[in-house]
Order: C-alpha cells, then sequence, then structure tokens
C-alpha cells in the first residue's frame, strides 16, 4: 500500500502533467496561420499526401516541388502519425497539433524521470514543472513541428542511459540507443544529447567506460541507424533538387532544371564573423532564453544552478549547455531567426531549476516547515501553480506566437477562392506571394501543387518554361507589387484569361496558362 507521501508525490506530478497538457490545448483547432506557419505548413503538406497518395516513409512530398515533390527530409514522423489519425478520425490539422501535444506530455514525463534520477523526486518535480509552463515549450509543444518529438526522444535516450549506467540493465541500454537514433532522425540537431550522455557515463564510471563496448555499440548503432536515413534523404534531393536544407544545400531554392535562380531569399543558417561580432545578437538571444524560453524567475533560479550545482551528474547539463553553445555559435543565422532552435535550452535551465527548486516541490520538507500533512504541500502547489500562470501570461506569447486576433487568414480566403475557381484538382499553380521562394503556404489552402516564387524571381521565359512542366494556373496575392517590380511578367500573364474569384483578398489575381485574353 503506498503511503501518505507517495500520494502526495504522485499528485503532484500529476498535476504538473495535467497544466502542462492543458496549456497546450487553447487554438489547438485554429488553422496553421500562427507564428512559424511556414513550418508548420510544410509538415502539413507532408502529412496530407502521406494520407492522399501513400504512406510511404521514405519518400515524404512539398507541395512546391510539381507533381511529385520527393525532398530532402529528415524522418518525417509527425506528419507520419498525423496522417495515421487522419485516417482514423478525418484529415484535420488539429491532429497534427495534437500529435505535438502527445510527444510534449511525454517530453514533460522524461524531464522528470531523467532529473529525478540524477538529483531526487523533488527536484524532478520542480524541472518538469518548468517545461509544462515554459511560454516558448508550451507553444511548440502544440505545433505541427517535429521539435518536440526531438526533445522528447532525446531526453528519453539521456534517462535510459543513466539508468543502465547506475544499475546495468541492457534493456535501458537498447531503449536509449533506439531513442537516441529517434531523436537524431526526427531533427539532426537530436544530436547535440550525446555530450550530456558522454559526460553521463564519465562521470558514473570514468575511465572505464571509455573501454565499455556495450556503450560504445548503443551509441554507434544508433548514429549507423539515423547516417543511413540522411544518406538515403540524400540520393532523393539527388534526384529532385528539393530540399529543406538539412545538410549542405541550401533552402529556398530550385534545382537548375526547375529555375536557373539567381536565389536572393536562400536562406542558410550559418554563422559569419559579422554575426558573431554584433552584440545585438547575443542581446536577441538572451531576452528570448529569459522572456519566452524560461520566464524571468525560472531563468534566474536556474543560473543559481548552473552557479552552485557541483555534486554529482553536475557535468551532464553543463555538457549538454556546451553544445548549445557551439550550436549558436555555428548556426547563429538558423538561431537569429527561428526561436524554436534554443529549445534545448528549456531542458538544460530545467536541470539547473529543478536543482535549486526542489524544496518547494518536496512534501516531507513543507510539512515539516509549514505543519499538517497536506497544508504545506497544498499551499506550496498553490502559490507555484499561479506564479506559473502569472509569468505565462505575462510573456505575451499568446499574442507573439498564438496570435489568435491577427491570423493571417488573407492568405487562406486566397487559397480557398483559388481552390474554388481552379478547375482540375491536379492542376499545377505557379505561385507568387509576400512568402517567396518555395513556400508552401498558398498552394496548402489551395489544396494544389505547383511552384512558388517572389516577385522578382521569375521571368516570362521561366513562367513558359514552367508552363511546359504542367503549370495551369499563375496566382498571386501580391499583383500591384508584381506589376511594379517585375512589369514584364506582370504583362506576360496579363495576356492570359483571368479566371474569376468569389471571396479573395484585393491584391489576388489568377490567370488560365492555357488561354489567352479574348
Amino acid at each position: 500500500m503506498p503511503g501518505a507521501a507517495d500520494v502526495r508525490a504522485a499528485l503532484a506530478f500529476a498535476a504538473i502533467l495535467l497544466l502542462g497538457i492543458g496549456l497546450r490545448l487553447p487554438y489547438i483547432s485554429t488553422p496553421l496561420l500562427d507564428a512559424h506557419r511556414w513550418r508548420q505548413v510544410d509538415t502539413a503538406v507532408m502529412a496530407r499526401y502521406f494520407h492522399e497518395d501513400s504512406l510511404n516513409l521514405f519518400y515524404p512530398q512539398v507541395n512546391w516541388g510539381g507533381a511529385r515533390g520527393y525532398v530532402e527530409s529528415e524522418l518525417p514522423l509527425v506528419p507520419f502519425i498525423a496522417a495515421l489519425l487522419y485516417h482514423a478520425f478525418g484529415p484535420d490539422d488539429m491532429w497534427g497539433r495534437v500529435t505535438s501535444v502527445g510527444f510534449s506530455a511525454g517530453l514533460i514525463v522524461f524531464v522528470f524521470l531523467a532529473v529525478r534520477e540524477m538529483c531526487g523526486s523533488a527536484a524532478g518535480r520542480a524541472a518538469a514543472l518548468l517545461v509544462a509552463v515554459s511560454p516558448g515549450a508550451v507553444y511548440y509543444g502544440r505545433t505541427f513541428m517535429p521539435d518536440t518529438a526531438m526533445l522528447c526522444f532525446a531526453v528519453g535516450a539521456l534517462y535510459a542511459w543513466i539508468r543502465h549506467l547506475e544499475g546495468g540493465s541492457r534493456r535501458a541500454l537498447a531503449w536509449s540507443s533506439a531513442l537516441l537514433s529517434l531523436s537524431i532522425l526526427v531533427k539532426l540537431p537530436g544530436v547535440l544529447v550525446l555530450l550530456p550522455m558522454a559526460a553521463a557515463a564519465w562521470q558514473a564510471r570514468g575511465r572505464a567506460a571509455l573501454a565499455d563496448r556495450r556503450l560504445w555499440t548503443a551509441v554507434a548503432a544508433a548514429l549507423v541507424i539515423a547516417a543511413a536515413w540522411y544518406v538515403h534523404a540524400y540520393s532523393v534531393f539527388r534526384e529532385t533538387g528539393l530540399t529543406f536544407g538539412i545538410l549542405a544545400h541550401p533552402a529556398r531554392t530550385y534545382p537548375p532544371e526547375v529555375s536557373p535562380g539567381p536565389w536572393p531569399d536562400v536562406f542558410s543558417k550559418w554563422s559569419t564573423v559579422a554575426l558573431l561580432t554584433d552584440g545585438d545578437f547575443y542581446r536577441t538571444l538572451l531576452h528570448r532564453i529569459v522572456r519566452l524560453h524560461l520566464t524571468p524567475v525560472g531563468f534566474s533560479i536556474a543560473l543559481v544552478g548552473l552557479l552552485t550545482w557541483r555534486s554529482r551528474w553536475s557535468l551532464v547539463p553543463a555538457a549538454w549547455l556546451a553544445a548549445m553553445t557551439l550550436f549558436v555559435l555555428g548556426a547563429g543565422f538558423g538561431h537569429l531567426a527561428h526561436d524554436y532552435y534554443q529549445l534545448p535550452l528549456v531542458i538544460i535551465g530545467a536541470m539547473y531549476f529543478g536543482v535549486v527548486a526542489a524544496p518547494l516541490f518536496d512534501g516531507a520538507w513543507l510539512s515539516a516547515r509549514i505543519g499538517g500533512k497536506w497544508r504545506g504541500p497544498v499551499a506550496s502547489g498553490l502559490l507555484v501553480t499561479a506564479l506559473s500562470l502569472l509569468l505565462f501570461f505575462e510573456s505575451s506569447v499568446i499574442r507573439t506566437h498564438f496570435r489568435p486576433a491577427r491570423l493571417d487568414t488573407d492568405i487562406q480566403q486566397a487559397g480557398a477562392a483559388v481552390d474554388r475557381a481552379a478547375a482540375e484538382r491536379d492542376a499545377l499553380l505557379i505561385v507568387v506571394d509576400d512568402y517567396g521562394v518555395t513556400s508552401p503556404v498558398l498552394l496548402y489552402f489551395a489544396e494544389r501543387r505547383g511552384w512558388s516564387f517572389g516577385p522578382r524571381d521569375l521571368t516570362p521565359a521561366l513562367v513558359d518554361w514552367l508552363r511546359k512542366l504542367g503549370a495551369r494556373y499563375f496566382v498571386t496575392t501580391e499583383w500591384d507589387e508584381l506589376s511594379e517590380l517585375n512589369p514584364e511578367v506582370a504583362a506576360y500573364v496579363a495576356r492570359h484569361r483571368r479566371v474569376g474569384l468569389d471571396g479573395e483578398p484585393p491584391q489576388t489575381r489568377l490567370f488560365d496558362l492555357r488561354q489567352f485574353q479574348d
């Protein structure tokens, strides 16, 4: 029979888990028009084609690569799971968000287990709470993106690894290897967890860890599986020229046989000397970490943990922090453009936070100082929950990321209007909108495939070439800007029959490239 202390502990963690899930459910059914909608829609597109075309996990497709947009990608596990939910419950973007909420719940559980293994149950609950209420972790824990899944697998791998180091469990080591592989497969930065795993092995066994063949075999197996996928992904790129910029190839480009460029908006995540010597770069990242990812209180307590934790396992978060520092310095433009790149810092901060805040989550400690078996823990729980919710809403994440009052509904309306007006479901589109090269957004809401460009990226010859490749329609949501910046293309497409639209935003135009004006 569990004692009162065990019941209190179980209820406390259940409350933390439910709080974390509850914060991730608001706006769960809203369209993919909130922050980082481009990345979310790219994921949703893959799920759509898994559902509509083929559940072949090895060949994910995008909608901006013509009739069959097979793309170089990390393992598309999140869209694949979403597609399975589509088959069960019907296609709806909500199921992609629900998939992320599921991984988010798993992440909270694994953080609790990992920190409990290192520092005790009270520290584990404290760390889990910070992950549960972190504004950044909450928002990205319900977006149609793979980042939370990556972290869930990474922390799970670390937990199972420590379990093996502590007890010698072969099952735990096998789980660690499998979860490590999944973390790297789902998103390449998952490889960063190798450094805290190495630190854990060193702290647990010292030099003896270097001679442990089982440890080396577990890590090697995970890396070989991950490498095999990325070799396959590269072969897909060699065949199609389409990429998310996973390895060395830049994103937001097309292969020469589609368009030779140049690509002024090509995106490279790698740092430059100019960026690394710019103080604003570091101020921007620090502001995000404090306000969005850890909250000011969480950051302050985690900083105390960073400066004071020197007991066993303290090298684990320190090593992960070192890995993240190298990641930031190497992929500076990626971090500047995408605040979700810093999500692993939530986990690192939670470990340091848990060590310092543990007494507030220790039922025995609270009962001894406040009195009563339940009065102290309940009072502390209510106070901590209230403060957590205050910090969450004070972060303005609802306004800056969820954006319920300012979703970009114009692009959705334009896509719906094109969907109603375009004749065939398989008709390919040439798209020019304010999102630019390889954007999936308008194509997604129009439920069509095709190619996407910015106003300056096209020429009349390129439009004609894409028409020969199968493009039936030309659509833009930026007609005046296209006419001003690229009058030759505007004049060329205007020679074709303009298709009437219903309910479209003012600057939306649709032309049938197979018919000329009367």
